[in-house]
């Protein structure tokens, strides 16, 4: 195989297609669906949105059975990068996936791209942020959303370290950096 080039897998032809990639976040290699991903432990991507609301709301999802992290609260949308997608494109798909809300990729900001790590799943993950207006209705995707809360963030806050199962990984993880760079003190113990 010659530099540049990528193998395809196939498995399961009904499955979105995802990329694993080498630790320059580069393409190395195609694959039906997530399994083979998480299953090899393969490097690939993400992104996550943290929501926020007009008065301090702080919105996040409990996954839905069938999902990865079924039965967690984590980000208010957050979903595999597909091969030949953006971290942006897939930030926008996956709010309108899991929240029925369409956004452009003028309206939300980049907060930061996480490496890879065992909290993030071997995920290369690009957060953002969103600030929703009150006229925009959220229309959860039940095959994806179990439900939807929006509380303040200090609530989570002080709820995370009590209740740190209750939460997925990532978002544990993802918090902390938010926290951090939005100069919070928090005790991640």
């Amino acid at each position: 195989m010659t530099s540049g080039e990528k193998t395809l897998l196939l498995s399961a032809p009904s499955e979105e297609l995802l990329a694993a990639v080498n630790s320059n976040d580069e393409e190395i290699l195609i694959l039906h669906g997530k399994n083979e991903l998480h299953k090899y432990g393969f490097m690939h991507r993400s992104s996550h949105i943290f929501i926020e609301t007009f008065g301090g709301g702080f919105i996040l999802q409990k996954k839905a059975k069938g999902t990865e992290n079924a039965g967690k609260w984590s980000s208010a949308a957050s979903g595999h990068v597909r091969h030949g997608e953006t971290y942006e494109t897939a930030a926008i798909r996956e709010v309108k996936e899991e929240l029925g809300i369409k956004i452009i990729e003028e309206d939300f900001e980049e907060i930061t791209k996480i490496q890879p790590c065992k909290e993030t799943n071997n995920e290369f993950v690009t957060l953002y942020s969103y600030l929703i207006a009150d006229s925009e209705t959220i229309d959860p995707n039940g095959e994806e959303v179990d439900s939807i809360i929006i509380c303040s963030l200090k609530e989570i806050v002080g709820d995370v370290p009590l209740n740190r199962d209750k939460y997925s990984p990532a978002f544990v993880y993802l918090l902390n950096i938010y926290l951090s760079l939005e100069g919070w003190i928090y005790d991640k113990a």
